[in-house]
């Protein structure tokens, strides 16, 4: 049998499907939120490390300076949010995804008292840029809420 070759199917030998490719940009994307719901926690020495696997600039730079306002202020985030994404559109080395997150279950709370300060609603209309970097990896470097409801 013989292999497949640039021509059978218009894209060279072992280049991605775009399956795969959208599988990749989701995933980087669910990683990026599973992140944002611990970031807070991470150690302030390894904290732009660790959020620099999944987050580029501005991203990066946006998410440390409100860690470090909400830690002046003693709040700390809880809880998780549900990502519902809606479309992921890929051009070479930059992605989009729109999102319908539902952030009900997380929040912000108090860290002195522990007493809950605020929590997310059930639609948050998202838009998230990623970009692929020189490592292959897919990180997100803006992320921002278009509007409540989806």
């Amino acid at each position: 049998m013989a292999l497949p070759t640039a021509s059978d199917s218009g894209k060279p030998v072992g280049a991605p499907s775009t399956a795969d490719a959208e599988q990749a940009v989701r995933d980087a994307y669910a990683n990026f939120v599973m992140m944002l719901s611990r970031a807070d926690t991470l150690p302030e020495q390894s904290r732009r490390s660790e959020l620099s696997t999944v987050m580029a600039e501005p991203q990066l730079s946006h998410v440390v300076k409100h860690i470090d306002d909400l830690k002046r202020r003693h709040l700390a985030t809880y809880g998780t949010v549900t990502v519902h994404v809606k479309s992921i559109q890929i051009k070479e080395n930059d992605a989009t995804i729109y999102d319908c997150r539902d952030s009900r279950g997380a929040g912000l709370v108090d860290s002195i008292t522990h007493k809950k300060i605020n929590r997310g609603i059930k639609e948050d209309n998202t838009k998230v840029l990623l970009t692929k970097g020189p490592d292959q990896r897919w990180r997100v470097s803006e992320s921002f809420t278009l509007s409540k409801g989806c």
